[in-house]
């Protein structure tokens, strides 16, 4: 498997585990480039990350073609493949690598780059402290609707 395609499938991973669209995820010209961090902190962690990677693409080939729903589903399925799954959405999420540690959760943020790239901070519709691509004065009218981050319809 190409670097590409290793790529290729860790973006449709992430997509179909955090129900963001792939165009957020990974947008066509995207200057802060953030998967690159999260890839390479996710094969560092991860010692069968390859595996996840294959399972993700054998699933994405079966026809009729799974819903990402379901794809998820069997992913978190697999004993081996549900805890670094999850330690992936955290990640997407907050910009830190979660793991637990005497049944504590422990998370290392990667860098401010991440923290500023957190999902969280799109699901909330905001924007992380001390840092806005937003207008002044943006927080006198509604917000757009969540799909509108997100990237997704549903």
């Amino acid at each position: 498997m190409t670097d590409q395609q290793q790529m290729d499938n860790f973006v449709g991973l992430s997509a179909v585990l955090t129900g963001f669209n792939q165009s957020i995820i990974a947008p066509t010209i995207d200057p802060i480039n953030i998967k690159v961090d999260y890839f390479a902190q996710f094969k560092k962690e991860t010692s069968n990350y390859q595996k996840i990677l294959d399972k993700y693409a054998a699933l994405k080939t079966i026809t009729p073609a799974l819903s990402d729903q379901q794809i998820g589903e069997q992913m978190l399925a697999v004993s081996d493949f549900e805890t670094p799954c999850r330690q992936l959405i955290f990640l997407w999420y907050s910009g830190a690598w979660g793991y637990l540690e005497n049944g504590v959760l422990i998370s290392n943020m990667l860098s401010a780059k991440s923290y500023t790239q957190g999902l969280a901070w799109q699901v909330m519709q905001s924007h992380p402290m001390g840092d806005s691509n937003y207008r002044y004065g943006y927080w006198a009218e509604q917000p757009l609707d969540l799909n509108k981050y997100t990237g997704n319809n549903d």
